[in-house]
This record gives C-alpha cells, structure tokens and sequence, in this order.
C-alpha cells in the first residue's frame, strides 16, 4: 500500500487555457455564498484570498511615471462568455509588464500586479475597451467549475510553474523542466523541449498511463512536443475522448490519465475569448464520467489551468521558486519565479466539502506538484524519477484528502448550457500555431511556410482534415 493517498487507484489530471484564480475563482466565497468548511495545513489564514472590490489597476501610463491613477475596480461579473477578447498577451515579457509594470521584478516592487490594463492596452490587435480585462467571472457563470471547487477543495495559492506562456507551462507539469524555453516560440520545434517526461518514467516501470484528446482532428499537443513519445508503439497511450468515458464506465483507467480539451476544432479549452462555457460543459462530461463510474471512490481527479493568460490577478507570485536544472533561458533566466496563480480544484470522495489548501512545505504549490504527487504516491525512487529540482521541492497532495471513508453522498450538479462557436475567421492563436508548427517539425514539412499559408482558424482545420484524410488512405 503507498504511503500517501492509500485508497487512490486513479489520477486523472485535465489542465484547460489560460485562465488565473481571480479571472473564474474570485468570486468563490464572497457573501453571500457559503464560506468554506476547512483550511489546510491547519493554522493557515482562515479566509479565502479571492477578490474584492477595492482592488483595482491604472488605465494610464503615466501613472507609472507619477501621475494619479485612473482606477478601474475589478469588475464582478464579465458581460459576455467570450471576456477577455481579444486574446490577451502571455509572452514572458508582457507577463513581467502585468506583474510589475515597467520596473520589472523586484524584491519589493512598486506596482505589483498593476499593469495589465496598461498591458492590455497595447496589444495587436488593440482592445476596444481595455479596461474589460479586468472583468472576472461569477460562480454563477462558471457553476460546474464552481460547484466542485465548493463540494471538494480548490487551492488559493497554486502558481502556474514559469511567468509566460503555455509551452514551457505544460512542459513543467509533464517534464518538471522546460529545457529553458521562456516561451513558445515563433515557430515552435518539438525538439527544444525534447526531455523525458512523467510518461517515460511511468512507461519504464511498467504503470499504466494514457493521454486523452477531445479531438480526432487534431494530433496530441502533449505527444506533438514530446518527441520522446512519437514511438509508434506509444500509439495505444493516446486516445480520444470517448474512450477516457468509456474506460471510466468500465473501471478500466489506467494508473495515471492526462485529458487535454479541445484547442482548434470547436474549441473547449476556455483559451480566450473562447466561450468559456464549452469549457464548462466538458467540464460536466468529465465529472459525469468519474462520479458514475464503478470506480469513483478510488479516483482523484486534478482540474488545473497550464497559465494565467493575461487575465487579472492580485496576488504577486513568490520568488525562489527552484532552479529545475543547469539550462538557463532568454536573457538568463533561471527559472526562479512562479507565474501566475491559476485555479487548481482536487475532486475525491475522501475530501471534505468546502476545503481550501496551500502547501504545508515553505514551498508553493505549481504544476510540478502534480509530478510529486504521482512520485510519491507510486513510490518512484530518486533515481528512476525526473531529475528536476523543482520537482524534489514541491509539496504533494496528500494533505487535502482528509476523511477516512469515502462521503456517502455523491453531489448533484446540474448540466451547464452549451458553449458557442468561436469564429473560424480569427486568425489562429499562439497555441494553434504551435499546434501547426509542431506537427509540421514531426511530419516533415516546412513550419514557417506552413504557417504562412494558414490566414484563419478554418485554414488550419483544412490542414488537420488533410492530414486526416491521408492518415486513413
């Protein structure tokens, strides 16, 4: 029997877009919701650090240069499902602009978390109204989101791993390490962040792990940047979505599941301004699939955000996060900063309703967690687990599953509306690109031409059927 999370038998993690805490979370706890019903480690601050109205960011540049602030207050509710749009920028540097405006990171900044509507302001292409980044979500908008986070627990001080975009993110939660990409890329190559991932250790050592795709279209974005997963005798680990319900109807998961949304094709990943309803509803497909599967008393299932991407947040990112290893990014840096928080929501049996959780280490928690978690609970000796020092430092999960029985009583949740379609005339998104980029790398074609010739978000659907169609002749 493992020496933390005894009764587990399943790990299922789904990690969506760019999305913090306060964009969909914020509003969680406010009055007149009930308030949570525990907080760990015991002894933590017994209040939820969510939003308020008195926070706020500058619309004017010049406040950065002495001039009074033109305050816009964080707004409690968006307008619409599709808030932000357009697509706000996450590139390390504009990251570093919405953190500490044009100072730059500090140990006592002047400005912290003050730029992003001054960030907002000055993208491509530029906002009607920028001060719309600062509209954040109601549990009403978000209520399957929002009711597992209240019926099980969500962390209010979980970091994104790096201070950008969504490669080097998702790299962190398979890898521990992002072979010192600070960013995506222009024309991002599999083969910068070629290292071994949670998947080579698991398939090593002989447990059961499989990646699920809520597309045919489009190929695996975990097995597209992992070139040591291209392996045709991977193949049978990579699998759509149908087969991730059916393996929950027929308690056959393996050890170890990893869901990755839809990005491209009738998108769900909530990656803005996608409706973040679509993402909603196959949230609700997921939980549909683990609460009513004969095995549901022994999965833990981890709902996660790879980064913020762009959206507000209030609260400043620790420092000293681990160096992960000896490569060392852009312009030297080493890693050493969390992004952004992003909501994480843990869903088991044995978790109490109305839990709240931060480390119980001097470490925070960030997508290597996850990795420490999987370490510890299969008791994957030092030698045979990822080498990266931001792993060996991050706190697990043991601590939020703190009933001795499975709760009797499974909560009802009630199907969301369904999500709207996103325009195929917009052009594609940094991750779409690298979608594009990547396959050509993997099947041998051109990234930059390729690339050139995709105008619209159809153009690239037209490319992945193609490819397809190809595939089968």
């Amino acid at each position: 029997m493992s020496k933390i999370l005894p009764k587990i038998q399943n790990v299922i993690v789904v990690m969506f877009e760019n999305r913090s805490l306060d964009n969909l979370c914020g509003w969680l706890y406010s009055t007149p919701n009930p308030q949570p019903s525990l907080y760990l480690p015991a002894g933590s601050p017994a209040a939820y650090d969510g939003l308020n109205l008195n926070l706020w960011n500058p619309s004017n540049a010049p406040y950065f240069t002495g001039q009074p602030p033109i305050k816009v207050p964080v707004a409690q509710g968006t307008t619409s499902y599709q808030i932000p749009d357009p697509d706000p920028e996450e590139t390390f540097d504009h990251v570093t602009f919405q953190m500490y405006g044009p100072e730059g990171p500090g140990p006592n900044p002047k400005w912290p978390m003050q730029g992003f509507i001054v960030d907002y302001e000055n993208i491509d292409p530029i906002p009607s109204n920028p001060d719309l980044i600062m509209e954040t979500y109601t549990p009403a908008q978000v209520p399957v989101l929002s009711a597992l986070a209240q019926n099980y627990a969500i962390s209010d001080a979980w970091f994104c791993s790096v201070p950008t975009q969504t490669l080097p993110n998702r790299a962190f939660v398979h890898a521990g390490t992002s072979n010192g990409n600070v960013n995506n890329g222009q024309y991002p190559d599999p083969f910068d962040f070629d290292v071994p991932s949670i998947f080579n250790v698991l398939h090593s050592r002989g447990v059961g792990w499989k990646v699920y795709s809520d597309t045919i279209l489009t190929p695996s974005l975990t097995r597209t940047f992992f070139p040591k997963l291209w392996d045709p005798l991977l193949e049978d680990h990579f699998k759509g979505f149908g087969e991730f319900e059916e393996d929950c109807a027929h308690n056959s998961l393996p050890e170890y599941s990893f869901v990755e949304p839809s990005f491209l094709f009738e998108p769900n990943d909530q990656h803005p301004p996608h409706d973040v309803a679509a993402g909603e509803h196959f949230l609700y497909k997921i939980w549909k699939a683990i609460s009513e599967s004969p095995g549901w008393n022994n999965i833990l299932l981890i709902i996660t955000y790879d980064e913020h991407g762009g959206c507000y947040d209030h609260v400043l990112p620790p420092g000293g996060a681990a160096t992960p290893d000896s490569v060392t990014g852009e312009n030297g840096f080493k890693f050493d900063r969390f992004g952004v928080r992003v909501p994480t929501v843990v869903v088991s049996p044995y978790i109490q309703a109305g839990t709240v959780f931060r480390s119980n280490t001097p470490t925070p928690y960030d997508h290597t967690s996850i990795l420490a978690t999987l370490r510890d609970w299969l008791e994957i000796p030092s030698g045979a687990m990822l080498p990266s020092q931001r792993i060996a430092r991050a706190p697990n999960l043991d601590q939020v599953l703190t009933l001795a029985s499975p709760r009797p009583v499974t909560p009802q949740i009630a199907p969301p509306r369904a999500g709207l379609p996103t325009s195929v005339t917009l052009r594609p998104n940094s991750l779409q690109k690298s979608l594009l980029s990547g396959a050509a790398h993997r099947f041998g074609l051109h990234p930059k031409l390729l690339i050139d010739q995709i105008p619209t978000r159809q153009h690239a659907v037209d490319f992945f059927k193609r490819r397809l169609s190809m595939a089968h002749k």
